[in-house]
């Protein structure tokens, strides 16, 4: 089967919270309300904590038809079936801290979270998202593309961030390990600018 994969755009904002409505997160339910807009903000956890799904999700939708919200969905047909947030690093301010040092004087795109639709886990989705991202990424001219995944076998639903196995594919390297957390990294080869003047 070959499913199509789109950058978000204003016109999808609300496909895309459609789709993060129905999607079945019983194994996280703190997770339903998020609506992609954790890494985006800079607030206490508990305030995070204490924030509606309704107020997350209007959220999202004004940011996408700004144009600062960025990502991919995947489509079976004319159904959704995943979602993957990928945007210039400095957007999700949550990890400016923790990834400051890596994207420092650097044009830095970030994949952050893959939510698939439980009928599509383990076909190839994430996949398929995250090469897009990578192929915009570099289309666009970005420096590289910076992932945060987290390995855990006995929790697997803490994989939404990305496997090893699939930035490996895309040609990330792990330049650092904390624990069960992996920074990958892929850089592009560095294009000559000085011919476009």
């Amino acid at each position: 089967m070959d499913y199509e994969i789109k950058a978000l755009t204003p016109e999808l904002a609300d496909t895309f919270a459609e789709y993060l409505a129905k999607v079945d997160f019983s194994y996280a339910p703190h997770w339903a309300t998020c609506y992609c807009r954790y890494y985006y903000s800079d607030c206490s956890q508990e305030e995070w904590m204490e924030q509606s799904g309704d107020k997350n999700r209007a959220e999202a939708i004004q940011k996408i038809k700004e144009g600062s919200m960025r990502g991919y969905l995947a489509f079976d047909g004319d159904r959704c079936i995943g979602w993957c947030s990928a945007n210039d690093a400095r957007r999700f301010v949550r990890l400016g801290k923790y990834i400051e040092r890596q994207i420092k004087g650097k044009k830095v795109g970030c994949v952050i979270c893959f939510v698939i639709h439980n009928e599509y886990r383990g076909k190839g989705v994430a996949r398929l998202l995250l090469r897009q991202a990578v192929q915009d990424f570099a289309t666009q001219r970005f420096d590289a593309v910076l992932a945060l995944p987290i390995e855990s076998k006995a929790e697997p639903q803490k994989q939404y961030r990305g496997t090893l196995n699939m930035y490996q594919e895309q040609g990330f390297q792990e330049i650092e390990k904390h624990d069960n957390l992996s920074v990958m990294w892929l850089e592009f080869p560095r294009v000559d600018r000085s011919s476009d003047f």
